[in-house]
C-alpha cells in the first residue's frame, strides 16, 4: 500500500502516529539526506538505540520504506518510519516556503495583514453563512469537519453522529477494500468523533459520550473485522476508545434510562458476535460488575436458556461470571459439564474467570475438572498454573502446597520440588513422608531416587539403587556416593557389569563393559573405575579380550597392564 506524504499519518495507527511525532519534535531524527534522486536515510535515535530507515519519496507519494527494526515479513510502518516521513515532509514543506518568500519579496516589498480575527469581527451573519455554507460544498474536508463538530445540535430523535459516519462509509467495501480517499474520510471523521468525544467526556455530558461512542461501535465494527495492516490496526484504536468510554462511565449517576441503554447496547455487541476479540473481556467484565446492581441476572440466564446448544461463547462466559458472582460455584460446575466432550471450551471458561477475577469459582471449576481427568498435556499444564497463581495471589497456602504436591508426583520436575519444599515451610517433613509413600505405591523410582537425593537419605537411596537393578540408574545417581561411601558404587558396577558378563560372551560384552566404566572416569573416579576393571578380568580370567579392552580406559603411556 502506498500513501501520500502529507496525509500518511491517517493510515497508521494514532500510537505510532504519537511516538514518531515525539521522535522527531525531541530532535530523534538526524543526518537526514537524499543519496540518490527521491532516495532519502536518516539516523532515528530512541532509548533502545540508533535505528537506520530508509525512504523513497516520488511526486511527494510514499513508494516504499525499510527500518533496521523490521523483523522477516513486517509489513506495517513503524515509529522510526513516520518519524522520518514527518522530518522530510518539515523539511520540504520549509524549503517551499522559503522559494514562496522569496518569490513573494520579489514582486512587492508590501505586505498586507489580515487576520480570521479581524474578518470575523467585521462579516454580518448572513454573509459568513453564506461563505460556509458555499465553502463547505466546495471543500469536502471542510464540510466534513462542520458537519463532525456541530453533530451534536442537529437532532434529539436520533443518533447525528451515525449519519457523520454514513456520509463517509461507502455503502459496499471493494473486494480490496477502500479506496486511500475513502479511508483518509473516514479517518478524519474519527479523528473529529475523538475530539467530540473527549470534550463530552470532560464535561460529563454523558448522553454525549453515548451517542458518540455506540456510534463509532456500529459503524466501525464491521469495518474493522473486514481491514488489514495498518488500516485494522488505525480502527482499533477507535473502537476500544469507544468502549472505554462507555464501561467507565459512572453507572450511580447516570440516568436510568441510559444506564440500561449502555448494559443492553454492549449486551447486543457481544450477543451478536460483534465485539473484536480485545474488545470481549472488557465487555464482560463491564455487564457482569453492574449486572447486580442493574438486575440483569434474569435477562443474562433468560437468553443462555433459550439459545440453542452448544450456548455462543460470549454468552456462556457472561453466564458463569453471572453465577460466580452470585456465589453458586457448584452451578458454574453444572453448566460445564455439559461441555466434558469439549476440553477446550472448559479450559476458556475457566481461564475467563480467572482473568475476571472470579478466582474461587476458577479454582473450584478448576480443580474438579483437573480430578475428572479430560485434561492433557498443555491444557492440563495451563490449568494448573492458573490455580497455582490464584493460590500465590490469595495468600491460600494450603492449595498451593496440594497443587504443587500434585504437580511433582505427576512430573518429578526439580523446580516443582524445591518451590513445594519452600511453600511447606516447617510442615515440609510430614509432607515428604506423604511424598515418599505416594512415590513408593507407584513404583515411580526416579522422582523417589530424586526425593532421597535431594535430602540426603543415602541409606534409602542405595536400597533403591539395588532394588532398580539398572546401571543407568546407578549412574544417575552415583555421585551422592562418591564422597561419603564408595565403596557402594563400586559393589554396584562390579555387580551389575559381573551379571551381564555372565549372560554375554565375547568382544562386544567387553566393550559394554569398557563403556560403562568410561562414565565413572570421565567423571575424575579413575581410582575406582581401574579398581571395578581389575576385579572384572580378575573374575572372568579366560576373558582375554574383556583385559585388552578394559586396557584402554588408561590413555596413552599410562596405561598399566591389568593382571588376571
Amino acid at each position: 500500500m502506498r500513501f501520500w506524504l502529507k496525509d500518511f499519518e491517517h493510515n497508521i495507527s494514532p500510537a505510532t502516529w504519537e511516538a514518531a511525532d515525539l521522535m522527531c519534535h525531541s530532535g530523534g531524527v538526524r543526518n537526514l539526506r537524499e543519496i540518490e534522486s527521491h532516495f532519502w536515510v536518516a539516523s532515528v535515535s530512541t532509548a533502545d538505540g540508533d535505528f537506520e530507515t530508509e525512504v523513497i519519496i516520488t511526486t511527494q507519494r510514499i513508494k516504499a520504506y525499510a527500518c533496521e527494526c523490521f523483523t522477516p515479513g513486517r509489513r506495517l510502518m513503524c515509529a522510526h518510519v513516520a518519524a522520518t516521513l514527518l522530518k522530510l515532509r518539515q523539511f520540504l514543506e520549509q524549503r517551499a516556503e522559503e522559494k514562496r518568500a522569496k518569490a513573494e519579496a520579489a514582486r512587492s516589498n508590501e505586505i498586507s495583514r489580515l487576520t480570521v480575527q479581524s474578518v470575523l469581527e467585521h462579516a454580518s451573519h448572513q454573509a459568513l453563512e453564506e461563505f460556509v455554507r458555499d465553502y463547505a460544498r466546495r471543500d469536502r474536508d471542510f464540510g466534513l469537519a462542520l458537519k463532525t463538530w456541530f453533530a451534536g445540535s442537529v437532532t434529539e430523535s436520533e443518533n447525528p453522529f451515525l449519519l457523520v459516519l454514513d456520509s463517509v462509509i461507502p455503502k459496499s467495501m471493494p473486494a480490496k477494500g477502500y479506496r486511500d480517499p475513502d479511508f483518509r474520510r473516514i479517518r478524519k471523521a474519527l479523528d473529529g468523533l475523538e475530539a467530540q468525544l473527549e470534550k463530552y467526556d470532560s464535561e460529563r455530558d454523558y448522553r454525549s459520550v453515548f451517542l458518540v461512542s455506540t456510534a463509532i461501535l456500529k459503524r466501525i465494527l464491521p469495518l474493522q473485522a473486514k481491514s488489514d495492516g495498518n488500516r485494522q490496526e488505525a480502527l482499533a484504536y477507535f473502537t476500544r476508545l469507544a468502549l472505554d468510554k462507555l464501561t467507565r462511565n459512572d453507572t450511580t449517576v447516570l440516568s436510568p434510562e441510559l444506564r440500561d441503554h449502555t448494559w443492553e447496547f454492549i449486551f447486543g455487541l457481544g450477543e451478536n458476535g460483534l465485539l473484536a476479540a480485545e474488545l470481549v473481556r472488557p465487555a464482560l467484565r463491564f455487564l457482569s460488575d453492574t449486572a447486580t446492581y442493574l438486575t440483569k441476572q434474569e435477562v443474562i440466564r433468560d437468553h443462555f436458556d433459550r439459545m440453542p446448544y452448544p450456548a455462543q461463547t460470549f454468552l456462556l462466559h457472561l453466564f458463569l461470571v453471572s453465577l460466580s458472582r452470585q456465589q453458586l460455584p457448584g452451578s458454574v460446575i453444572r453448566v460445564l459439564e455439559d461441555y466434558t466432550e469439549e476440553p477446550g471450551r472448559i479450559r476458556l471458561a475457566v481461564l475467563e474467570l480467572y482473568y475476571l477475577e472470579q478466582w474461587d469459582t476458577a479454582t473450584e471449576a478448576g480443580q474438579y475438572f483437573l480430578k475428572s481427568g479430560i485434561f492433557e498435556g498443555r491444557y492440563r499444564q495451563e490449568i494448573e498454573d492458573v490455580l497455582l497463581i490464584i493460590a500465590e495471589k490469595s495468600g491460600k497456602s494450603d492449595l498451593r502446597i496440594q497443587l504443587l504436591k500434585e504437580r511433582f508426583l505427576q512430573s518429578g520436575r526439580t523446580d516443582v520440588y524445591y518451590k513445594l519444599k519452600e511453600a511447606a515451610g516447617a510442615g515440609w517433613d510430614d509432607i515428604r513422608e506423604k511424598l515418599t509413600q505416594a512415590l513408593s505405591e507407584r513404583e515411580a523410582g526416579q522422582q523417589l531416587a530424586f526425593l532421597y537425593a535431594a535430602e540426603g537419605q543415602l541409606d534409602e537411596l542405595a536400597k533403591l539403587i539395588e532394588n532398580e537393578y539398572s546401571i543407568q540408574f546407578l549412574q544417575r545417581y552415583e555421585q551422592y556416593f562418591f564422597e561419603q561411601n564408595p565403596g557402594f558404587v563400586a559393589e554396584q558396577y562390579l555387580r551389575l557389569l559381573s551379571d551381564y558378563l555372565e549372560d554375554h560372551f565375547g568382544t562386544p560384552a567387553a566393550i559394554y563393559a569398557r563403556q560403562q566404566l568410561t562414565e565413572l572416569w570421565q567423571k575424575g573416579k579413575s581410582e575406582l573405575a581401574m579398581r571395578v576393571a581389575a576385579q572384572l578380568v580378575s573374575a572372568f580370567p579366560d576373558r582375554l579380550n574383556l583385559a585388552e579392552e578394559l586396557r584402554e580406559l588408561q590413555p596413552g603411556r599410562k596405561r598399566k597392564f591389568l593382571m588376571p
